[in-house]
């Protein structure tokens, strides 16, 4: 059963309080049998009646990760969701009610349309500190929570093997190991093993950290071809520099490789984090400030899929591309990060259910 960490009790509780302050309403939190990603359920009730939905949790929500998680959300509507966060603006808001999805926040702003129950609050402006996020949630926790998804195994190896394969410090592993426990993604099954048990909801919450942490320190530049250079001849350019076991092709460059019927406008290039520049000199890379091309530094060692493209170039983990699609600012490319999370990882994260003890 999951069990809300400290920083996810203030959240809740914070929310809680905040519905308390409201004639005729009445909420409980509900620790719960829900499944991953939610932390719960929380029942609101009155002379109305009552409802119970099951809770996903956010925290510091950027436009990117508001763009995220309202995928995500989408995804989980045959549950009935409620996103609780510490702040919601209007923004995002309006995205949120446009998708039918409900949602609170610690200073008083929501909408929730089920029957009886019809409540919209909008406009309050965030007053209070934000809350500290998790440790699963920062840049160190998205390195582990990557290395997980790799090699779901890992979780089963000690602390210092897992801190040593994510190039993370050693006292970082407890806390995000702890958390994941809390939240019910690491169990024990019937013989006494750790394994992970919800691959789906573990990798959703690495797209929220990764998206919102992780990614922006990784960034670099945006890039533009020098002429005679386009896009499409960027994989050539690779092999006449010999730097097809350097760099590792991400974003719609990628995806154009993984799906069919994909025509890419831009890419992602993922290059080590100790010869960046260099490499950004052999692309004959310059510095363009709304560039087709993102040079993004390595975060680790096996962020290459298992297969190379027809050129022998490496393309980046399918996590990774679908991620750059659905940040994407200026083509809508859901559909084929949709499409890649059905060809390349949902039939590897079910098959292997684990029994619980």
């Amino acid at each position: 059963m999951s069990q809300p960490t400290s920083r996810e009790k203030k959240l809740i509780q914070a929310v809680i309080d905040i519905l308390h302050k409201r004639p005729g309403m009445d909420a409980e939190f509900i620790t719960d049998d829900a499944p991953p990603p939610f932390s719960g359920s929380l029942r609101l009730f009155g002379d109305w009646g009552s409802i119970t939905r099951p809770v996903r949790l956010a925290w510091r929500i950027t436009p990117q990760q508001g763009q995220l998680l309202t995928f995500q959300l989408e995804t989980l509507k045959q549950h009935q969701p409620l996103l609780l966060a510490d702040y919601i603006p209007e923004s995002l808001s309006s995205q949120l009610q446009h998708h039918h999805i409900d949602f609170l926040d610690t200073i008083g702003n929501g909408s929730i349309c089920a029957p009886p129950l019809f409540y919209e609050v909008s406009g309050r402006r965030k007053k209070s500190p934000k809350l500290p996020p998790n440790r699963s949630q920062q840049s160190t926790g998205a390195k582990i929570l990557f290395q997980l998804l790799r090699d779901p195994q890992l979780c089963q190896k000690s602390y210092r093997i897992i801190a040593e394969r994510a190039s993370v410090a050693l006292g970082a592993v407890g806390p995000v190991i702890n958390e994941l426990k809390a939240k019910n993604l690491l169990i024990n099954t019937v013989d006494k093993k750790t394994v992970i048990s919800n691959l789906t909801a573990l990798r959703q919450l690495w797209e929220t950290a990764y998206t919102s942490r992780l990614r922006p320190k990784l960034e670099v530049d945006r890039c533009n071809l020098s002429a005679p250079w386009k896009l499409d001849s960027l994989p050539l350019l690779i092999r006449e520099q010999h730097l097809e076991d350097h760099v590792l092709i991400g974003g719609e460059l990628a995806a154009s490789f993984y799906c069919e019927n994909v025509n890419p406008r831009g890419c992602t290039l993922h290059l080590p984090a100790r010869t960046a520049l260099k490499q950004m000199l052999q692309l004959r890379l310059t510095p363009c400030e709304d560039g087709p091309i993102t040079v993004v530094r390595q975060f680790a060692d096996n962020l290459a899929f298992e297969h190379r493209s027809p050129e022998s170039l490496q393309l980046a983990d399918p996590r990774l591309v679908r991620c750059e699609l659905l940040l994407n600012e200026q083509h809508d490319m859901a559909h084929i990060a949709e499409a890649i999370e059905s060809l390349y990882l949902l039939d590897a994260e079910h098959s292997d259910e684990p029994a619980s003890s």
